[in-house]
């Protein structure tokens, strides 16, 4: 029983640390030095771990590995290399979510970070990773594998032969009253 009221403790005191951490970001923000524009387009070191950790943010998933998150981090980065405006955006919005506050955007716990995404979920940058880290997410086959999803049936005939054939909870047609 002590072992228990101990882990009930901690756990209530990082709920608490949590709640007064994010009191204190607001406050904090205000004392932030302002970005530079150089600041801003060079790249940062924590870029990828914060283009991951929001990632997890934006499509949360448990059986989902941090290393998931941070191989379509990469993907996305190496597609924006291509175009250097919106790696800048993208660079600025990341600027937005590090800069000015405690600890990295990645290294903050997930009540701090789902608060700070929610402060820069109308920026241009949030929009377009929005877009395209949905589809780099769920279109990975190990996405699918791990939500149920048996993939496009295009190749296989249509769906009339893959799935709609087995739906056992609906009553037949007769049975309806």
């Amino acid at each position: 029983m002590v072992g228990a009221d101990t882990h009930t403790g901690l756990a209530r005191r990082e709920v608490l640390r949590g709640i007064a951490l994010g009191a204190l970001l607001p406050a904090l923000g205000g004392l932030a030095a302002p970005l530079h524009a150089a600041e801003l387009d060079a790249e940062g070191p924590g870029e990828r771990e914060t283009s991951a950790a929001l990632l997890r943010q934006m499509f949360p998933h448990a059986a989902f590995a941090p290393a998931f998150y941070d191989e379509m981090a990469g993907r996305y980065l190496e597609e924006l290399a291509a175009r250097p405006e919106a790696l800048a955006e993208h660079r600025r919005g990341l600027a937005l979510l590090d800069a000015s506050y405690i600890a990295p955007f990645a290294q903050l716990p997930a009540v701090i970070q789902r608060a700070l995404v929610a402060r820069v979920d109308q920026e241009p940058f949030f929009t377009a990773y929005l877009m395209r880290g949905a589809e780099l997410v769920y279109r990975d086959a190990r996405v699918w594998d791990a939500l149920g999803y048996e993939g496009s049936s295009v190749e296989y005939g249509g769906y009339l032969d893959r799935g709609f054939d087995d739906i056992d909870w609906l009553p037949g047609a007769g049975e309806m009253q």
